[in-house]
């Protein structure tokens, strides 16, 4: 005997004849003529011919259900007697070296990931330029090996990342005007937004101690809270008064915001007053930061809003960062979407039944290093030309993998 699923036509299973099953509505029992036909149904059941017919014939909406006189009138195949027993063995000898390369497969991705940490790893750990060019030559050695997957070109951005935030990627220049030049004209700035009642005086911060910071900085580089460096703010609750009536507007939700992305298709919109517009209106430029979720992973992901929509605002579960001085704000989301910036995150969100929640003030907290302007513009450079080119070799996998596809299912065909 075989039973299979009736809701969406599911895989036929056999049934062992000593026992004796009892089984709901929506399972449906095929008991064949001669016994000797289940091993063969049970493959037969399990083609893309069968599952066309009865999807085909399938009714319901919400759940989609296969009659049973739709099962009752399948059309299969039905070969003599001894080339199903023939063609049955020939498929689980065949599905047993699937499974086997299947294991290799993930035997050999573990090993590959491996492989790709600790070169990568290699990097972020040097000590000297000398033995960073060296590491950077290891890697080149082995390019092709490494970045034939797209998991090992996206910790290659991550690596790009590390290296960019931590002053390793592009040089240093002894004449760059210091970090803490720029940060006495970002001070000014603020001074004179809070002064013109354009910002709110905040309550000072403590000075960033050592076990704040992650790592050592270059010379000329400082550690600087982000309440230093920009205005930060929450956004608007939903409410049922929030609804759409008559004088509403778009607002930007969690899923609008990747890392380092935009997602725009799907805008939802807030009844508001002109006065709330004037309050949470973004402009071109605002760093918008992912407050809560349910992953660690995705906890303070960031994106800079590019005013393609205006007037937008966003909901309380986004935090809006906007820097005093411009300038600053990509090198800080560059911080932010690092690995170090992320680790920094999960570390001070809360977790509350499964969601990772930060605040306000926790982001205004938050520290982070500042290089020089000068340094800070050759960096989002190199890491701008860098990401292209990560972006055209994952579109170059993409086609190669595409190419493999095509390959195999034409010799599949010809097989056949």
């Amino acid at each position: 005997m075989l039973y299979t699923t009736v809701g969406s036509f599911g895989i036929p299973v056999p049934v062992v004849q000593q026992q004796r099953f009892c089984f709901q509505r929506h399972i449906a029992l095929l008991r064949p003529a001669v016994v000797d036909l289940q091993s063969y149904l049970a493959l037969a059941l399990r083609t893309t011919l069968a599952f066309a017919q009865a999807e085909k014939g399938a009714t319901g909406t919400a759940q989609k259900t296969v009659p049973l006189s739709v099962l009752r009138n399948l059309i299969l195949p039905l070969p003599p007697l001894a080339e199903q027993s023939r063609i049955v063995t020939r498929v689980e000898s065949l599905m047993r070296l699937c499974d086997a390369l299947e294991e290799k497969g993930r035997l050999q991705a573990t090993q590959h990931a491996q492989l790709v940490s600790t070169l990568l790893g290699t990097l972020t750990a040097s000590t000297t330029p000398e033995e960073r060019a060296d590491h950077w030559q290891r890697v080149a050695q082995h390019f092709d090996l490494l970045l034939d997957r797209p998991e090992a070109i996206t910790a290659l951005e991550q690596t790009i990342l590390q290296l960019a935030v931590r002053g390793l990627l592009v040089p240093q220049d002894p004449t760059d005007e210091p970090a803490s030049a720029l940060l006495q004209k970002i001070r000014a700035e603020k001074d004179r937004l809070i002064a013109t009642g354009q910002i709110k005086q905040g309550k000072p911060l403590p000075p960033i101690t050592d076990e704040e910071k992650p790592f050592g900085l270059p010379v000329g580089w400082e550690w600087v809270r982000i309440n230093d460096l920009a205005e930060v703010q929450g956004g608007i609750q939903k409410t049922q008064l929030r609804r759409p009536i008559q004088q509403h507007f778009p607002y930007l939700r969690v899923a609008n915001v990747q890392r380092d992305a935009l997602l725009l298709k799907e805008i939802e919109r807030f009844e508001l007053t002109l006065d709330e517009l004037e309050k949470w209106r973004l402009i071109t430029g605002d760093l918008l930061i992912v407050e809560g979720n349910g992953s660690a992973d995705e906890i303070g992901r960031c994106a800079v809003w590019d005013g393609s929509i205006d007037p937008c605002v966003y909901q309380n579960h986004l935090i809006r960062m906007r820097c005093f001085q411009q300038a600053t704000m990509v090198f800080a989301k560059l911080f932010l979407n690092s690995p170090s910036g992320m680790g920094e995150m999960k570390h001070l969100a809360i977790t509350t039944s499964g969601l990772y929640s930060l605040s306000v003030g926790k982001i205004r907290n938050f520290a982070i290093p500042l290089p020089p302007l000068a340094e800070q513009s050759r960096i989002v450079a190199r890491v701008t030309e860098l990401r292209r080119l990560c972006a055209d070799l994952r579109q170059r996998l993409a086609e190669r993998q595409c190419v493999q596809v095509r390959l195999a299912e034409a010799l599949v065909q010809a097989a056949c």
